[in-house]
């Protein structure tokens, strides 16, 4: 609501003084209050009259813009409203102006469901605005606000905008030079809301919309509307703007935003994060003018306050921003892709010391004070030796990087059974290296993460691993190099696990654990029940990762598990009576097509994992699948990986390998997944389930999925949402055929078909309409025609304007 009329109040002074530049004071003593603002809170006034009843929103909505909008004579109305305004018999004027969308930000804010949304959007407008393009335009905007709000993505609401109002084909620098005065809907709303689509924040939607010229102060106005639903207001900009209402406009606004709670933005690293008010947040206060505004600023520091949780449990976001921040410290003598190196441990150093310094809080305590009580080991979960505290490092004035080893290495020795080698497997940290950290940046970055505490009564364990593995993530954006090795995107993570179904007592192993991801997730699926203690393994070859997993696990409050380094196809560790140990489930992303993996040596591999044959040096995928399904327990083991397309139909070796594993009738489901969805890599992969207990009515059977054109798109990579892998765990419990999605084959339709597991060979396509070849023919020469038509017409004009000769 009243990012409108801030968009509003900045955009004023451009009206008539165009501006096309991003680069402009943003809110100056020369901004005021135009009708925009004044008819957007006489529509959030009108709505808090209804009480939720919206009968008889048109004639609230006409008399209030009469009642609230008289009294601001000279605030820029227009001609034919200006008149309506000051008629005893208002009538709507079929007028397709921009006013019409300027002034629906309340519908969008008040509407608890799309339909609703437009519904208050027709009944605000109709009065005034009945023109077929003014309603068009007022109720694009009010769904726009309406989709931002309720936690769609820019992209989705780019496509839901293009798909039912406007083409979205266009960009703010494709226009901006040649774009004018105007002050139609159908020329300002597409515009505006591009404004809010090509933005990065609140501030940035609202410069966007300004750059372009035209009729700045309502572009701006409908842009900010989006823009607040999208990203929320930062505080200092809500503050300051409200200094630019009076008395009576801020009242209204007040009391519209204590039923409408706003959001918050705050800028994390580089990221925009927007914050819902804290449902225990405090309402403003309404009374004179001067005693609004203090209230209504003391609230917005509360609330900003409180969304950072300084006095409670802290969120994902506002942990992210502070480790990104020991990023920002580091930048310069450290490469981007040796972050991880460097700020992961010192995380984990501060979180030990604090967690520590928990434990000796609650025995002193319980101990009435008694600190060699509070020493004892039995009273802590590790062991931080003398000399090796967080505080004890930033105590030090110089050779911090020693300090920091040194620190680190007493930890590692003190604790040799649970934290050995989680420090020293990140040996490219060079702490000690005063030519790339000097002793100043070292204090820099300890000062800066001595400003939070990192225990468990800080944080939740979710919190604090979550976090943690969205800075992963953001490694992996930045560096651009290897991330898929390390990292699986959550939600195809949660599909497997889904699909598993880990229960409580269960093992779960992941051969290829990466950080962790899947053994969290599974842990999770099983309600961190205690049962999951000591059922938990994990291989992983590089050292730094296998370190990150413990790490990982750890911060996730997972006790008892067992993360091993080593190269699983070559030398596997968890091992039982000379054989393979066996799990009930058995779940991994292997690296894809990993060449020179010891294909000789699988060969004649001593564990009998070349059960249906050896893969060549040039791809291990068979390797891992053969792997895992060996390390499946025989009655109750289940199997979920991820491998790329390539081995449901690739000949050869692997040919031979997969008619095995389709005769052996353990494979139970293939799902293709959408392209891009994995980090750092375009292969298209598929999941396989395997179950060693298939139920009857799957036996010799084989469910394929084609989750292809499941997923939601955005800019840098398509993703899975929440409801995209429900969808697909829906159709994969419903087991059934299903047009264009699904197919149930059984083992014979794949013989037929030479033993590919190719998805799209097997899932039945809707009937697609058929034109013959002389409609086409004729369709053809009718188009042939008119380009032919239309170049000499655009000849003839190039001619008569003098651009060419005959």
């Amino acid at each position: 609501m009243l990012g409108a009329i801030i968009g509003d109040i900045v955009g004023s002074r451009f009206e008539w003084n165009n501006n096309k530049t991003k680069e402009f004071d943003f809110l100056t003593y020369k901004c005021f209050v135009t009708d925009d603002s004044i008819m957007s809170l006489a529509i959030a006034k009108a709505i808090l009259d209804c009480k939720g009843d919206y009968h008889n929103l048109n004639e609230l909505a006409v008399s209030c813009m009469q009642e609230i909008g008289r009294p601001y004579p000279d605030s820029g109305y227009g001609g034919m409203f200006n008149e309506w305004m000051y008629s005893d018999n208002p009538q709507p004027y079929n007028s397709f102006g921009n006013g019409a969308a300027m002034r629906v930000s309340a519908c969008g804010f008040a509407a608890s469901t799309l339909e609703e949304a437009k519904q208050l959007s027709k009944k605000v407008t109709e009065v005034t605005h009945n023109h077929a393009e003014g309603m068009k335009g007022a109720e694009a905007t009010t769904v726009a606000i309406f989709l931002a709000k309720t936690g769609n993505n820019i992209l989705e609401i780019r496509d839901f905008i293009n798909d039912h109002y406007y083409p979205m084909n266009f960009t703010l620098d494709g226009i901006r030079e040649s774009y004018e005065f105007n002050e139609t809907c159908q020329d300002t709303v597409p515009q505006a809301i591009m404004a809010f689509l090509e933005s990065i924040s609140f501030e940035d939607a609202i410069r966007n919309a300004i750059s372009i010229g035209g009729d700045s102060d309502t572009l701006a106005a409908i842009t900010g509307g989006v823009a607040e639903a999208y990203y929320g207001i930062p505080t200092d900009i809500r503050k300051h703007a409200l200094t630019f209402l009076d008395e009576r406009l801020m009242k209204i606004l007040i009391d519209f935003e204590n039923v409408y709670a706003p959001k918050i933005e705050t800028i994390n690293g580089d990221k925009s994060v927007a914050i819902k008010k804290p449902k225990n947040g405090k309402k403003v206060n309404t009374g004179s003018r001067e005693e609004m505004i203090a209230s209504a600023v003391d609230v917005a520091d509360d609330d900003l306050n409180m969304s950072f949780a300084k006095n409670d449990k802290t969120s994902s976001q506002t942990l992210f921003s502070h480790l990104y921040e020991c990023c920002n410290i580091l930048r310069g003598p450290i490469n981007q892709d040796e972050y991880k190196s460097y700020v992961t441990p010192i995380l984990f150093f501060k979180r030990l010391s604090d967690v520590y310094d928990e434990e000796t809080a609650k025995a002193l305590e319980e101990s009435g004070g008694d600190e060699e009580y509070a020493s004892f080991p039995e009273n802590h979960s590790f062991i931080i030796p003398d000399g090796c505290h967080w505080n004890d490092v930033r105590e030090q004035s110089e050779n911090v990087g020693k300090g920091i080893v040194d620190a680190m290495v007493g930890i590692e020795r003190a604790n040799p059974d649970t934290l050995f080698g989680v420090f020293s497997s990140f040996d490219d940290a060079n702490w000690t290296d005063k030519n790339k950290l000097s002793d100043e940046r070292l204090k820099d970055l300890i000062e800066h993460m001595s400003k939070i505490k990192v225990g468990n009564n800080n944080y939740s364990s979710d919190v604090m691993g979550d976090s943690y593995e969205y800075l992963i993530k953001k490694f992996a954006d930045l560096s651009k190099k290897n991330a898929g090795e390390f990292y699986t995107p959550r939600s195809v993570v949660k599909l497997m696990v889904k699909i598993l179904d880990p229960q409580p007592g269960e093992s779960v192993y992941d051969p290829a654990c990466g950080t962790g991801g899947m053994l969290i997730e599974a842990i999770r699926n099983m309600n961190n029940d205690r049962r999951a203690y000591g059922k938990i393994y994990g291989q992983e070859k590089n050292l730094a990762t296998s370190a990150i997993a413990r790490m990982n696990l750890f911060l996730h409050g997972a006790r008892d598990f067992k993360v091993k380094q080593g190269d699983t196809l070559r030398s596997p560790v968890f091992l039982h009576r000379g054989g393979l140990q066996t799990f009930d489930c058995v779940i991994a992303n292997p690296p894809f097509s990993l060449k020179k993996w010891g294909a000789d040596q699988f060969a004649s591999d001593v564990y009998g994992r070349n059960l249906w044959g050896s893969p060549t040096d040039s791809s291990a995928d068979f390797a891992w699948l053969q792997h895992m399904v060996t390390s499946m327990d025989k009655n109750n083991g289940r199997c979920a990986v991820v491998l790329p397309q390539g081995v449901l139909f690739h000949g050869g070796r692997e040919g031979e390998i997969r008619k095995q594993l389709i005769e052996s009738d353990k494979l139970e489901c293939v799902i293709s997944l959408v392209s891009g969805v994995f980090y750092s890599t375009g292969v298209s992969a598929c999941i396989l389930i395997l179950n060693n207990n298939k139920p009857s009515e799957h036996k010799a059977k084989v469910c394929f999925i084609d989750a292809s054109n499941i997923y939601t798109a955005q800019r840098a990579q398509n993703i899975m949402t929440e409801r995209n892998v429900e969808e697909v765990f829906e159709l994969y419990q419903n087991y059934e055929d299903v047009l264009e999605k699904v197919k149930i084959a059984t083992i014979e339709d794949i013989r037929v078909k030479d033993y590919s597991l190719s998805v799209n060979s097997f899932i039945e396509k809707a009937l697609q309409e058929t034109i013959s070849p002389k409609e086409v023919k004729n369709a053809f020469l009718l188009a042939l025609d008119e380009a032919i038509e239309a170049e000499e017409k655009f000849k003839r004009l190039l001619v008569e304007g003098g651009y060419i000769s005959e």
